[in-house]
């Protein structure tokens, strides 16, 4: 009698990444991840509050790729039309180029799609700061010096990125 032929089995491993996001001055401020492709599954990590200048989120490594962040700071204490997103990369910046508040107010186009990682760890920094958008108090937030982006490049108004639902990233180009 044969033996039976072994099956081949996939061998799916699913990694996490603890992404901490260093975010002075905006103690108490709410941090959440997404990350959506346009067409799959999103993935929303739980909300968490910037404790001791920092938060770190644990979620799997694969879902970072395309990954936007959603700040919501405690100075907003009116309902908003749309969400601040963190701006990985602004039109005309190179990967690695620091771009300062003064420069980031100047800009129309940004990227709220950070390319991702598969390391076990990471770190990124990210400037908060209050500001007028649209008549209403609101807040810029971005990474002070340009991060690895997919696309699609936003319109941004003075530089602040908003959107009234979660940012659909272009994994696939």
């Amino acid at each position: 009698m044969p033996r039976p032929r072994a099956q081949c089995r996939s061998a799916s491993i699913e990694l996490d990444t603890d992404l901490t996001l260093k975010i002075a001055r905006c103690e108490g401020c709410v941090v959440t991840l997404f990350s959506y492709d346009g067409a799959n599954p999103g993935y929303s990590s739980v909300p968490e509050a910037v404790a001791g200048g920092s938060v770190t989120v644990t979620l799997p490594s694969a879902k970072t790729a395309g990954m936007s962040v959603r700040i919501e700071p405690t100075w907003l204490t009116s309902s908003v039309p749309a969400d601040t997103q963190v701006v990985w990369r602004y039109a005309g910046k190179a990967i690695g180029d620091a771009i300062g508040f003064r420069e980031a107010r100047g800009k129309s186009r940004a990227s709220g799609c950070w390319a991702g990682t598969v390391n076990e760890a990471v770190t990124l920094t990210v400037k908060v700061r209050r500001v007028w958008y649209r008549g209403r108090p609101g807040a810029i937030a971005r990474a002070p010096v340009t991060e690895p982006y997919l696309t699609p490049m936003e319109r941004v108004r003075n530089g602040v990125l908003v959107s009234d639902d979660v940012l659909a990233c272009n994994v696939y180009r």
